[in-house]
């Protein structure tokens, strides 16, 4: 039986108030963002997204070692205490580097395509000219 812990934490990074979801489960690591808006975000509209619309949530994987995914017993007390530290709006380091790693991920592939694109468009006017010039030699 495997174990999927999700956690969800929206900050006001201005001018926007972002979600952002995290999920863990076996050893795999995902985590997503979504902008809310300028203004606060409702209770009613966290609730929906989080029940109607969290399978159209496009999460980002990340492997994870065996080694962080060891857990051991917990004291009450400190349970107590991680879970009010974690009732203040804060991101972790890793739901950080993670989405770092998801737009640099994008970025690169937003330019291999551009490049392609771009290829295809000089290959496109060579042809052009290429066909004009023999159209010119060939004579009416």
């Amino acid at each position: 039986m495997s174990i999927v812990k999700s956690s969800l934490v929206i900050v006001f990074d201005s001018p926007f108030y972002k979600a952002i979801f995290e999920r863990c489960s076996d050893s795999i690591y995902e985590v997503s963002q979504l902008n809310l808006g300028t203004s606060e975000p409702k209770i009613t509209l966290i609730y929906a997204l989080v029940t109607q619309h969290w399978s159209q949530i496009n999460f980002f994987q990340q492997k994870i070692s065996n080694s962080a995914l060891s857990e051991k017993k917990v004291n009450p007390k400190r349970l107590q205490r991680l879970a009010r530290k974690s009732v203040i709006p804060s991101v972790s380091t890793k739901a950080q580097r993670t989405l770092q790693k998801q737009l640099e991920n994008r970025k690169a592939t937003r330019k291999q395509e551009k490049s392609m694109t771009k290829i295809s468009n000089q290959e496109k006017i060579f042809k052009l000219r290429q066909a004009k010039k023999i159209q010119k030699h060939k004579g009416h």
